[in-house]
């Protein structure tokens, strides 16, 4: 028998297939992928199938009624398990681990693939050189001699050879690539920018699922006046008796025939919703960690809107921006095409393209490097606030081109 298995601990994962059943390509076409390091099931078997992104998540239903229709049509005998409450006994932590290794690992092998490839490509195109470098120096084909069809046999499989080789270069080439990816897959996921940009996702998230947990207000109709819906004819208590417990009215209004109702999330549910939020909670326990880790290890600091006030400069890169609104994820600053050619970039001194007023950008506040206020920016940079700064009407640098930084 084939088990389609779902729970939060393995993600949603096939079990009990074999070489040759026919499944695989079933399997396949419903979007699940395989794999060789997936655990087997002391009960169901060899795990070979599973869906990407589905460790610590709902199950992709859809994912799995697909595969276990597909199957059943083609004979198999399916069985699906789905398990999206019980917490998974693996921490957060643990699994990133493991996805570290797996990079590692991805890094050794791809590195390999790559190095066999590249020096048997070299080797055959060096081979093809060594061979054509014993040939006269434009020696050609001697069409009415004898050895003519030798020698152009042999042309063709050099040329075969070579193409052979180049194809083993790039075939390297590629698998370079790939390992230089995976040996960069920790960094760049450990980004401090991209971890900040993370953890305000996951937050995001979890304040949804709080909000999906206190229901759905509707305005429903005291009297249903449409006879062609299954509502018809029934009370407004009849009809919340069919909703989940829970669900109640908040207000009548008799004179417009609607009530304000609120429909409760069933058991079920707000079960599933309350996994997710302890799961959301761990990894943003986690990633908030290693953001303090690497402002501490890089030096850098996490900015926010409370560092900020409008008409300080905020920095990023090696220029400094005037801001003109602070926002609770971003800053509203200066800019301009004529920002290439200056250090402070203010709404006076920035430029468009036709010679007017510059515009505004947002900046988030991941990517800025340091504040200082508008006195301060004054005393270091003067000329920036001069008649005639590099960028105003009086310098005539009002229509310089460039790219906004």
């Amino acid at each position: 028998m084939i088990v389609i298995s779902h729970t939060l601990e393995t993600g949603t994962v096939v079990y009990g297939t074999t070489p040759g059943d026919g499944s695989g390509e079933i399997i396949h076409d419903a979007g699940f992928r395989p794999s060789r390091y997936l655990d087997d099931h002391p009960d169901h078997g060899e795990a070979y199938w599973y869906v990407a992104s589905t460790r610590r998540r709902p199950a992709k239903q859809h994912y799995i009624d697909r595969c276990a229709a597909a199957l059943r049509e083609a004979g198999h005998e399916v069985k699906v398990e789905v398990d999206n409450i019980t917490l998974p006994t693996t921490s957060f932590a643990e699994l990133e681990a493991e996805r570290y290794d797996r990079a590692e690992e991805r890094t050794e092998r791809f590195s390999g693939y790559a190095d066999r490839a590249l020096t048997k490509g070299d080797a055959m195109i060096d081979q093809v050189r060594e061979e054509r470098s014993r040939i006269p120096l434009g020696q050609p084909h001697l069409i009415d001699h004898h050895s003519y069809n030798r020698t152009v046999r042999q042309e063709e499989r050099r040329n075969a050879k070579e193409d052979r080789g180049r194809e083993h270069v790039q075939r390297g080439e590629r698998w370079a690539g790939r390992a230089k990816a995976a040996a960069a897959y920790q960094a760049d996921r450990e980004d401090l920018g991209t971890t900040q940009r993370r953890v305000e996702r996951l937050e995001a998230d979890v304040r949804r699922h709080h909000r999906y947990l206190q229901g759905d207000t509707q305005r429903w109709e005291i009297t249903v006046t449409t006879d062609w819906t299954d509502d018809y004819g029934r009370s407004l208590e009849e009809r919340l008796a069919v909703r989940p417990q829970g669900s109640r009215v908040l207000s009548h209004n008799e004179a417009g025939n609607t009530a304000k109702v609120l429909i409760a999330v069933s058991p079920t549910a707000r079960a599933i919703t309350e996994s997710q939020i302890t799961l959301l909670t761990e990894e943003i326990t986690y990633w908030k960690a290693r953001i303090a880790k690497l402002q501490e290890q890089q030096g850098r600091r996490v900015w926010s809107s409370a560092d900020f006030s409008r008409g300080d400069f905020v920095k990023c890169g090696r220029r400094w921006y005037e801001i003109v609104r602070v926002n609770s994820k971003s800053l509203t600053v200066a800019n301009g095409v004529n920002s290439v050619h200056l250090d402070v970039i203010t709404m006076a001194n920035s430029r468009n393209a036709l010679g007017g007023a510059g515009w505004t950008d947002r900046l988030p506040y991941d990517q800025a490097d340091g504040q200082m206020t508008a006195a301060e920016a004054r005393l270091r940079y003067p000329e920036a606030f001069s008649t005639g700064a590099p960028g105003s009407d009086e310098a005539g640098n009002g229509q310089q081109a460039g790219n906004p930084a």
